[in-house]
C-alpha cells in the first residue's frame, strides 16, 4: 500500500526513512530541515513557515528553486496545524495510510494536535500512526491489531472516548478479555512484552489510543 509518509517540525530524532516508488513524502514547515539533512527531497512542502530557522530557510530556497509547483504556503492565521494541512492534502490525493515522523517532543500541545490528527484520519476513512525511533503510535477503532515485538517492549491502551468496550489483549504479561477501560482511569498503562513475543489488542466498541515503547538497546 502506499504511503503518505509527513515529516513534522518536533523533536527530529534520526531513524531509517525510505520511500517507495507511489509513496508521497510531505514536509511539514520546518520538517524540510529534518529531511534535507536525511538527503531526502520530499514531493511537497506545506506550511506557514514560521518555524524555519536558517538552515531551513536555506533548504527551501533550494527546493523552491527545482520544485516551484511542490510548495503549497499557508496563511499564519488558519485553523489546521501544518500536520492536518498535509494529511488532508493527503486525503484529496487518494492516501489512506499516513506515517507522521517528528510529530512529538518540542511543544505540548502541537504533540497533543498530532496525536488528535490521528484520530482525523481514522474519522476520514484512513489510518495513521506516528513513528519515534523507540515509539509508535497509533488509534484503534472496532478493529483488531496484531504486532510481534522486536525487541522488549512495553504496551499501553488509553480510551479517547468515554469508554472503550470489548477490550480483549492476548500475548502480554497482562490479558484481558472483553474488558472496559475508561478515560478516568489509566489501566490500560504499561503492559509488558518481551523479544519475539506476537500480540494482539481488540477494541469492540469506541476510540483507543495505542502506544508501544521499544526498550533502549
Amino acid at each position: 500500500m502506499a504511503t503518505c509518509l509527513i515529516m513534522c517540525a518536533g523533536t527530529f530524532r534520526e531513524m531509517p526513512v525510505t520511500k517507495k516508488t507511489d509513496d508521497l513524502v510531505i514536509a511539514a514547515d520546518n520538517g524540510l530541515t529534518y529531511l534535507a539533512r536525511e538527503g531526502i527531497v520530499p514531493d511537497l512542502v506545506i506550511g506557514d513557515y514560521d518555524s524555519l530557522g536558517e538552515e531551513g530557510r536555506s533548504a527551501f530556497q533550494t527546493f523552491r528553486e527545482k520544485n516551484p509547483d511542490g510548495i503549497i504556503t499557508l496563511p499564519v492565521e488558519k485553523d489546521d496545524t501544518d500536520s492536518m494541512a498535509c494529511c488532508r492534502v493527503g486525503l484529496s490525493r487518494g492516501y489512506r495510510d499516513f506515517v507522521l515522523l517528528s510529530a512529538l517532543g518540542g511543544r505540548l500541545d502541537h504533540t497533543i494536535a498530532n496525536i488528535q490528527t490521528l484520530v482525523f484520519l481514522k474519522d476520514h476513512g484512513a489510518d495513521g500512526k506516528i513513528l519515534d525511533p523507540d515509539l509508535s503510535i497509533r488509534v484503534l477503532r472496532q478493529e483488531t491489531f496484531s504486532f510481534t515485538a522486536p525487541c522488549d517492549a512495553t504496551f499501553s491502551l488509553f480510551s479517547l472516548d468515554e469508554k472503550i468496550e470489548g477490550v480483549t489483549i492476548e500475548g502480554m504479561q497482562y490479558g484481558v478479555r472483553d474488558a472496559t477501560i475508561t478515560n478516568g482511569f489509566p489501566i490500560g498503562v504499561s503492559n509488558h512484552l518481551k523479544a519475539g513475543d506476537r500480540a494482539s489488542v481488540t477494541v469492540g466498541r469506541g476510540t483507543a489510543l495505542a502506544m508501544l515503547t521499544l526498550a533502549k538497546l
